[in-house]
């Protein structure tokens, strides 16, 4: 009795997690279908989808949030094998530097970029004091900017599980493939990575999705030149108050989300089906 008694104290934190996401969830949805007086109505995802350039910043939100994700995977796998397979402090070390970046306060981080994207940032002094180039390089307040602000900070979410999967392969199936002829690069992309598929996936998830909701990398280093379904959300809630519409957003953003996680996941079942 007791101890059934001590896991559900365990679980009420849990259990008051799920209900406050579900109650804030379920306001959002209603929001969504009411009007200004309070009746039931749709025109608020009417007006979202029948605006033409609200549709082409989600879809530019898709695209920007699709392709950081190939960047950040292309980036964070090779530094996932580097951690599983250096010295323990090595790995330390880089698991210190990814966890510092992400769990830094994400403003003061953001603002960090702008002091070295900006046209009298750091990479454009060098850029002149080298005579690469005579003017400065507009690395800010566009879609560059976004996308390198965007990439530093969800680069964490691809490492961690890749890494966490990579833990669990035994090196000695590499090492086989070595004994048998194979190269390193062909054991790696023929068993590795097959292997390290589940956390690849995990961090495509992670990745696409806190891309696709972002709204203070745009915000600040779009400088409202270069704006994502984020922003749109944030500016119809807090500078309009025009909360239906801001719900109706959100709502299409939370479908598309969902939308490609269950994509990622039939992909996952297609593949683990394929290597059995």
């Amino acid at each position: 009795m007791k101890a059934k008694l001590g896991v559900l104290l365990l679980l009420l934190p849990a259990l008051g997690l799920i209900a406050g996401f579900l109650i804030a969830l379920t306001s959002v949805l209603v929001m969504s279908v009411l009007d200004s007086s309070g009746a039931l109505s749709l025109e608020s995802y009417r007006s979202f989808l029948g605006d033409e350039r609200n549709l082409t910043i989600l879809f530019q939100s898709i695209w920007i949030a699709f392709y950081v994700t190939v960047i950040c995977l292309l980036l964070g796998y090779p530094i996932a094998i580097a951690m599983s397979r250096s010295s323990r402090t090595v790995a330390s070390l880089i698991t210190l530097a990814l966890a510092i970046q992400f769990f830094s306060i994400y403003v003061v981080k953001m603002y960090g970029w702008m002091l070295i994207l900006g046209n009298n940032g750091v990479i454009n002094r060098m850029l002149l004091g080298s005579g690469i180039v005579s003017s400065p390089v507009k690395l800010m307040y566009n879609e560059l900017g976004v996308a390198i602000g965007l990439t530093a900070a969800a680069l964490p979410l691809m490492v961690f599980p890749i890494n966490a999967v990579l833990q669990t392969i035994s090196l000695r199936y590499e090492e086989a493939a070595l004994g048998l002829g194979a190269g390193r690069l062909r054991a790696l992309l023929s068993i590795t990575l097959p292997l390290s598929v589940p956390g690849i996936l995990s961090g495509v998830i992670l990745t696409f999705v806190f891309c696709f909701a972002a709204y203070l990398t745009p915000g600040l280093l779009g400088g409202g030149f270069f704006k994502m379904i984020g922003n749109v959300i944030y500016e119809q809630a807090v500078a309009r108050f025009n909360y239906s519409f801001a719900a109706a957003a959100a709502v299409i953003t939370l479908l598309i989300s969902l939308i490609a996680i269950v994509g990622v996941n039939k992909a996952s079942q297609v593949l683990a089906g394929g290597r059995q």
